[in-house]
């Protein structure tokens, strides 16, 4: 009978066993840490971490985070971080400085707080732990949503418009473009200055967006044009969902400190069918034109290729 062969396990071999032990219990951090992300302006995309109890943010050299730009006072405001809480305080600026659209003196700061100074600058407040990658959604959007208004970057709107014109001619589903401009739209800027303007562009930016479906895309085409896809709809129905746009904005002022300023857009609407456009060229090219024909008849008022 043949003797079973045994082999001894050494130390330096490797063993195909799972070997049971137990890990230590991570702990969650506690501490928590606050942050602000430039979402606009000359610093977009920087982040910083508010480690300091008093940061300042201004146009001098002094400032601990500078921002070059005549509009922005040499302190323009500041941010005190202590045991947790984050409070802003503006520093007397000359334009002054904003939170979530309301002008402020004192303020203190919650998690998605955004802070607007002139010069276009948009800052996102939040807090997160330590190690946490931050803001990864906000970098997302940051390129594909403009921080101003919320609505689609131009490059991410020409993106989707090219998408849907293209499914439109497949399927043969009726697909409508809006181009959207805000009337008068420099008096703004000149009368109340560029930070009423940005606001203005917001204001118009969500009365758009409270009137048309959640499937619909709005995007910043320009500095004070927007642009709507309207996948299904009709000529007929896109002029409609139009006037009501008009209406709304019409009928919805802007509240800027202790004012109301009236904000009216002029609107032209274009509607792809397989007949009637080959490119989509062709296609925004329509809707501009009757955009111009809007303008041109007065302003405050919709134009569509069968609807003049």
């Amino acid at each position: 009978m043949e003797k079973k062969k045994t082999t001894d396990i050494k130390d330096d071999e490797i063993v195909d066993k799972t070997v049971i032990t137990d890990i230590e219990k991570i702990e969650k951090p506690t501490e928590r840490e606050a942050y602000i992300l430039f979402m606009s302006g000359p610093l977009q995309g920087k982040l910083h971490c508010l480690a300091k109890e008093k940061t300042v943010i201004g146009r001098d050299d002094s400032a601990d985070i500078q921002i070059k730009d005549i509009r922005i006072s040499r302190q323009h405001f500041q941010i005190n971080f202590k045991d947790g809480i984050a409070v802003l305080e503006d520093l007397g600026s000359t334009n002054g400085t904003y939170v979530n659209g309301e002008r402020i003196k004192s303020h203190t700061l919650t998690d998605g707080d955004k802070i607007q100074i002139p010069g276009s600058v948009v800052i996102k407040f939040a807090y997160g732990d330590k190690g946490e990658q931050m803001f990864h959604e906000e970098f997302y959007h940051m390129a594909n949503f403009d921080a101003v208004t919320g609505a689609a970057s131009r490059h991410y709107f020409m993106k989707r418009l090219d998408e849907e014109f293209s499914y439109a001619k497949r399927t043969k589903i009726p697909l409508s473009l809006l181009m959207i401009d805000i009337d008068f739209f420099k008096k703004i800027n000149d009368n109340y200055g560029h930070l009423a303007g940005d606001l203005a562009l917001n204001h118009t930016a969500k009365q758009i967006k409270k009137t048309i479906r959640y499937e619909d895309i709005l995007g910043r085409y320009g500095g004070e044009e927007f642009a709507v896809i309207l996948r299904g709809i009709d000529t007929q129905g896109a002029f409609q969902l139009a006037e009501r746009i008009r209406f709304t904005i019409e009928q919805n002022p802007m509240k800027f400190e202790d004012q109301n300023i009236s904000i009216t857009v002029s609107i032209g609407v274009s509607t792809m069918t397989e007949e009637k456009f080959n490119t989509l060229k062709e296609f925004i090219d329509a809707a501009d034109k009757c955009l111009y024909n809007a303008k041109q008849s007065g302003r405050n008022r919709v134009c569509a290729a069968e609807n003049k």
